[in-house]
């Protein structure tokens, strides 16, 4: 299992930004940054995944041929965009430094409970992901193994004139507001999603990348914000009673006990 080093801390810090911000270089180091190279995802060439085809359609195919896509002169436009990396490769999660991984303070939820929010996605050049907002209301950050991406992001505000976000959402105590902003992220570089953001994504060439998504005390008035605007009465007090455990239970560890 993967520790954590200082830069490692800082890093976590960076993620939790109220800004949409790429971190040059940032998860370089990262085991899983390694771990997540095309020589070693090739050892798992015949292992079937759902992806999505040029028209977002669920197709199944060999993860070769999702492989094939990353050096295609003409891509097929198939995209691994919903690969849960608990069903792929759990082991790949222990190689995220440990600051990182402690980010999520829902994994403090029984086992039952907690959301399973880390993702891998390969795709070709032309691939990528529609305008959306994050699940939950929580905030991601990205690590790019592979490739070039762009990234488009519009604040809360916007989201909510487009329908991503119900209205109110934007007045949340901590919401930033501001201009949109696109970033293009390189190999090793980490990109953050904060709360609230619409971001639509373009793979520039052939990507191998790793996600997850956290609510702690960076976004968690904008989550129970967003909760209490749809009316999700259980989904808000049970992020009320996620933050006030923090305060007298400490953080939790990767089985989701915690330590002080």
């Amino acid at each position: 299992m993967t520790t954590s080093t200082a830069d490692d801390a800082a890093t976590a810090a960076q993620v939790c930004g109220d800004r949409p911000a790429v971190l040059r270089g940032a998860g370089r180091d990262w085991p899983v940054y390694t771990a997540l190279g095309e020589a070693r995802l090739r050892e798992f060439d015949d292992r079937p995944v759902v992806a999505q085809d040029a028209q977002r359609r669920a197709v199944t195919v060999p993860l070769r041929e999702i492989l094939d896509e990353l050096r295609a002169e003409h891509p097929r436009g198939l995209y691994l965009r919903d690969q849960l990396v608990s069903e792929f490769e759990p082991g790949l999660w222990n190689l995220v430094p440990r600051e990182v991984r402690r980010l999520n303070w829902l994994l403090a939820l029984p086992t039952e409970m907690r959301p399973d929010w880390v993702w891998l996605m390969i795709g070709g050049a032309g691939s990528g992901s529609p305008l959306h907002v994050d699940t939950m209301a929580s905030s991601a950050w990205n690590l790019l193994c592979s490739g070039r991406k762009r990234w488009s992001f519009h604040p809360p505000g916007r989201a909510e004139e487009l329908r991503l976000l119900p209205p109110g959402c934007a007045d949340a105590p901590g919401a930033c507001d501001g201009e949109s902003v696109t970033l293009v992220q390189e190999a090793g570089d980490i990109v953050v999603t904060p709360s609230g953001w619409a971001h639509e994504v373009r793979n520039l060439t052939g990507t191998v990348s790793v996600t997850a998504n956290f609510v702690n005390a960076s976004n968690l008035a904008f989550a129970k914000r967003y909760f209490d605007v749809l009316g999700d009465m259980a989904n808000g007090e049970l992020l009320t009673a996620v933050g006030a455990a923090f305060g007298l239970l400490g953080e939790p560890t990767d089985d989701g006990s915690r330590v002080r």
